[in-house]
């Protein structure tokens, strides 16, 4: 075979491998361009919900994808790192158009709409009514938008704040007061059907929100570390994560709870959290629930994975510090 043919079919195959990135790429970025503001439950909006359930099925099929040898073999790569949103060896095409075209912070916003119009349920029922009235559509419709709604934004905002490149771009105010805005409402559901225990179903936010502390948490000495830390403390969020991982233990999956365990010891071992930790915990009670997650959830997870203990080192030596403060 001449030079020429054989660098044809080179060519060729090359071609073959990379059409289906390419589809997907031109795809997720049309879907990421439909997100924008609607109103709630309108027929644009079900359109909206339509691409982001799209892109969230995208974001799922990159990560079947085979890594990207051409980063792997890149000389001079530093082989510790995981590279960034854009040199990494993943293919995440999808969420760095979502980043790049400057759309996480509105789906933050959506979100944090969209859990705020679910409580009181009184007010939702009767929006809910209404916009079946409105637009004739049926109600079951209506409710199972509203489901792929939390269920795909939610999951892609999951996956962007793995990446402290997305997490930069963020509304952090907004995102610390969001995740606690849920688990207090998640709460005060749970106080007002104390006879009733409450299932939590692990793709609502009720859930999903632990992971964007845990996010928020790893990275937060290389976001605004002062910010981030004084809303932390004005929301009461590390005592509002320990009372819900505690309150549905049996709800949250595992990955998610240690993702959480991770976050607090990311947490502690922040040097400006550790030189003012007690204004995070002010009420004993929420000193003692946080310690009961050593016993619950710590113990287990080292029985079965001791390797663990390397990454939760700075939270155990911080149940210590609050030990002794009692």
């Amino acid at each position: 075979m001449s030079h020429a043919v054989a660098s044809k079919y080179a060519q060729t195959d090359h071609e073959t491998s990379e059409r289906p990135i390419k589809v997907a790429v031109d795809a997720s970025r049309k879907c990421v361009r439909n997100i924008r503001v609607c109103k709630v439950l309108s027929p644009e909006w079900s359109g909206l919900v339509d691409s982001l359930v799209q892109l969230a099925g995208l974001v799922q099929l990159e990560g079947q994808m085979p890594v990207n040898m051409k980063v792997v073999e890149t000389q001079g790569r530093n082989k510790d790192s995981k590279g960034t949103l854009w040199d990494q060896e993943r293919h995440e095409n999808a969420i760095r158009i979502l980043v790049e075209e400057a759309k996480l912070n509105l789906c933050l916003r959506m979100m944090n709409e969209h859990k705020s119009w679910q409580h009181p349920a009184e007010k939702r029922e009767a929006t809910l009514s209404q916009a079946s009235s409105t637009y004739e559509i049926n109600r079951d419709t209506l409710e199972k938008k509203c489901t792929q709604f939390e269920d795909s934004a939610g999951f892609l905002m999951c996956r962007s704040f793995m990446h402290v490149e997305a997490l930069q771009l963020m509304d952090i105010p907004l995102l610390i007061e969001h995740i606690a805005m849920v688990l207090l409402i998640s709460h005060e559901k749970s106080f007002a059907n104390e006879n009733v225990q409450l299932r939590l179903a692990p793709k609502t936010q009720e859930v999903v929100v632990l992971h964007y502390f845990s996010s928020l948490m790893k990275h937060a000495e290389l976001l605004n570390n002062e910010e981030l830390l004084a809303k932390t403390r004005e929301t009461g969020l590390c005592s509002l994560v320990t009372r819900h991982c505690i309150q549905h233990f049996d709800d949250i999956p595992g990955e998610i709870l240690s993702a959480v365990l991770d976050g607090f010891s990311y947490l502690a071992d922040n040097e400006d959290f550790g030189a003012s930790w007690e204004g995070f915990f002010l009420e004993e009670a929420d000193r003692t629930a946080f310690l009961r997650l050593e016993s619950m959830a710590v113990s287990p997870i080292l029985k079965e994975n001791p390797s663990r203990k390397r990454d939760l080192r700075p939270l155990l030596d911080f149940f210590k510090v609050v030990a002794r403060s009692q």
